[in-house]
């Protein structure tokens, strides 16, 4: 065979030995696919789902027998507190001695125009720069008298309206009134719906025809539209 092939000995070897590798990894293969392509045996796992169901479901009355007898005691306690059904010298009706107690819970809710940032930054969504924000906002303001305001914050035009009427006040008598025949420019030009042009013309109309009685003089007098009248009727003092 060696001059057949006409290839060097340790060649020929190599070679043999190579085919008797291959020839035995195709029988390895073929006997582990034989035995692998057999029915696959499902019970055991079976009855390992069926033992953990069955677990879950001792847990889960364990949990309610718990519950119902804590119940149970609670309701004895108050029947020792309140005495048996015999017993009137409370005046404790049937109906109220035997219920157990149950906590009640609701929302605190937090005034917008007397708060802190540490107390705004309680509330879901908001955060350290929001409540800055916001606080300096409302000094500038006077308070808020709508939730509505807190979108003209930069920082809170996309704020949650019905969040903030879920966990906020606002308290019409913290508002600071302007008021308009005494206030000087400085003070006027500082609220945010006041710009210098009305500014000046209050004190103008001041000066030369006295005092503004009220919102609808104020109107005539400036010449304001009607949203800004109306923005600025609850921080307006014509006293």
């Amino acid at each position: 065979m060696k001059k057949f092939f006409n290839i060097p000995r340790g060649e020929f070897i190599a070679t043999a030995v190579l085919l008797a590798l291959i020839i035995a990894v195709f029988t390895l293969y073929f006997l582990y696919d034989t035995k692998a392509a057999g029915p696959t045996d499902l019970e055991k796992f079976h009855k390992e789902v069926e033992q953990f169901y069955a677990y879950q479901r001792a847990a889960d009355d364990s949990a309610k027998a718990a519950r119902q007898h804590r119940k149970y005691r609670e309701g004895s306690d108050t029947h020792r507190r309140w005495g048996g059904p015999d017993d009137t010298i409370r005046g404790r009706s049937d109906s109220n001695r035997f219920q157990p107690y149950r906590p009640q819970y609701e929302i605190v809710k937090i005034d917008l125009n007397r708060c802190d940032t540490t107390d705004i930054q309680r509330v879901p969504t908001f955060g350290s720069k929001r409540a800055q924000k916001l606080v300096e906002y409302r000094e500038r303001l006077g308070g808020f008298h709508a939730f509505s305001q807190l979108q003209e914050v930069y920082v809170l035009q996309n704020v949650d309206l019905n969040l903030c009427e879920k966990y906020f006040t606002l308290s019409p008598t913290a508002i600071r009134k302007i008021h308009i025949n005494t206030a000087t420019y400085k003070q006027l030009i500082a609220h945010p719906y006041i710009d210098a042009y009305l500014t000046k013309t209050i004190i103008s109309y001041r000066e030369k025809n006295g005092p503004i009685h009220n919102m609808e003089e104020f109107q005539q007098v400036t010449h304001a539209y009607q949203e800004l009248v109306e923005k600025l009727r609850p921080y307006l003092a014509f006293d």
